[in-house]
């Protein structure tokens, strides 16, 4: 495989999880405004089971079985001929066949653990994904191991797509219908069912394209050694976990721990759960955040690839400044347009305080993801798994501190402590390996100018709108969150660029950054 096709395939999966990634955040206001807090609370409850079988079936395992496929194949993977080792299929049976029996015989147990034991069946419903993602990370897994990432992209946008679809269509229905709240839940699970068998359905289309161009494909029944396969699969789980799953995992400590807190609080069970609910609209915030503000690291491959290059510092130090300014202005931004945003898209402005810090979190996790990437880039992979451990062991503590005295405003403080734990590991170990001055990190001036002219632009039209209308109803409220969005951000970064906070170089890196170029020359020639 050539380089041209390794990168054109990074890249098209990269789209495709981004626009995964930005719909899957998006669908969940609507989702919310359908079944309130207390309906978005058990979704939220059994979301990072999807999330988790999604991400493995996307990235981990497919991963995985193109390493195996390569390692077995050897010069043959190079060629157009495609490989399905069918005692790989088996033994990713297996192990998705167990986590089914653990999720679907102990959701009762799960459940309780959760603090509402009707949460039940819809764990249940979500077991049954990894019976069938078996199936899509097989063929996904046999594509890639010859550089094609199309069928991995275009099913998994597909997938996405459908299971969107369907959970807002079952939503509505079922709401129509008047069925419970659980019930509802249960019905988003199986709509992401269905949308795994689109992608299997689209996968299997794509073996039946490439047989028709008579491009070989081969089924091995060669026996692989399970010592083997479960160790790649440990791998390449580890990493994937490191890269896409720290939100997951954070709110899955919330999920175990916050109702009990919460009671603990002085709160009823109906209300915990309608607090925690409250408390979950902060996760498609932050999701879309952490998607703008960590673009740059998931471009971040070749870099990672090219360590041994004389730029290679220079590089790290460039994606890191530019990371920091982009999430950090998102960070500001969302936090400055609260309460209308949460009127906007949650129909009331409950949880204001909580939801603000836990809008934090943007710059953090963004800044841990590209941190992960180039730790993972100079093999300490090992030693992030364990700091990874250790930061959601320090969630689970500081919830069970916390909560009891500050509601919901005390999960995000516990959120927020315990992720500025992970990036500053994170970045003590990386500065041992490469020097990285704190000071010059950053263009501190133009950064703080750039923010309090920011804040400066949203507070003058807030108290604009405020003056001069009177706001209602949410269709006020989006008139005053899309001029504040609209405005901060062009006052934002027009700041940051007329301060001459980015060189050449880094401009270049910003999408649509040589137009940026063009128009400073041209002013500058005036």
């Amino acid at each position: 495989m050539s380089d041209k096709v390794l990168w054109k395939g990074a890249l098209l999966l990269t789209a495709a999880g981004v626009f995964g990634k930005i719909l899957s955040a998006g669908y969940r206001v609507p989702f919310q405004n359908m079944v309130g807090d207390e309906g978005f609370y058990i979704y939220q409850q059994i979301y990072p089971f999807i999330t988790i079988a999604w991400l493995l079936s996307i990235y981990g395992f497919p991963a995985a079985i193109s390493k195996l496929v390569i390692e077995l194949e050897g010069q043959k993977s190079q060629q157009q001929q495609i490989t399905f080792h069918l005692p790989i299929f088996v033994f990713l049976f297996m192990i998705n066949f167990l986590l089914f029996v653990c999720l679907y015989v102990g959701a009762e147990q799960i459940a309780r653990g959760m603090g509402d034991v009707k949460l039940q069946e819809p764990i249940q419903y979500a077991s049954f994904l990894f019976l069938i993602i078996p199936f899509t990370s097989f063929i996904r897994g046999g594509f890639q191991s010859t550089g094609n990432m199309r069928p991995t992209a275009f099913s998994q946008t597909a997938e996405q797509l459908v299971r969107v679809f369907f959970i807002l269509l079952f939503t509505y229905l079922f709401v129509k219908q008047g069925k419970n709240l659980y019930e509802i839940g249960s019905g988003a699970a199986f709509a992401s069912s269905i949308g795994v068998f689109v992608g299997i359905i689209i996968l299997v289309i794509y073996i039946f394209y490439f047989t028709k161009r008579k491009q070989a494909i081969r089924f091995s029944y060669h026996l692989i050694s399970y010592r083997k396969m479960a160790k790649v699969l440990l791998q390449t789980t580890v990493i994937m976990s490191l890269n896409y799953m720290l939100l997951v995992f954070l709110q899955l400590v919330d999920n175990f721990t916050m109702i009990s807190t919460l009671q603990q609080y002085g709160l009823s069970l109906e209300d915990a759960k309608v607090e925690k609910g409250i408390f979950d609209r902060g996760q498609p915030l932050v999701q879309l955040g952490v998607v703008f503000g960590s673009s740059l690291a998931l471009a971040l491959v070749p870099s990672v690839a090219k360590m041994n290059s004389a730029n290679y510092q220079q590089t790290i130090y460039r994606v890191l400044k530019l990371t920091i300014l982009f999430s950090l202005g998102a960070t500001v931004g969302l936090i400055a347009i609260f309460p209308s945003v949460n009127i906007v898209l949650f129909e009331t402005s409950l949880g204001n305080e909580a939801l603000r810090i836990f809008s934090v979190l943007i710059v953090i996790v963004s800044l841990t993801l590209t941190l992960s990437t180039y730790l993972q880039g100079l093999g300490f992979v090992k030693r992030q798994a364990l700091l990874f451990g250790i930061t959601l062991m320090v969630k689970w503590i500081l919830n069970q501190l916390l909560i009891p005295y500050f509601g919901i405003t005390g999960s995000a403080i516990a959120s927020v402590i315990s992720v500025v734990f992970l990036v500053v590991s994170f970045f003590v170990v990386l500065k041992k390996q490469i020097p990285i001055p704190l000071r010059r990190l950053l263009p501190w001036k133009s950064t703080i100018l750039s923010i309090m002219i920011m804040l400066a632009v949203v507070t003058i039209l807030h108290s604009f709108f405020d003056y001069w209308f009177v706001l209602n109803d949410r269709l006020d409220y989006w008139i005053v969150t899309l001029f504040s969005c609209l405005f901060g951000a062009l006052a934002f970064f027009y700041t940051l660029l007329v301060t001459k906070a980015f060189s050449e170089e880094e401009l270049k890196q910003i999408p649509f950054g040589e137009q940026l170029l063009r128009i400073l020359y041209r002013r500058k020639d005036k």
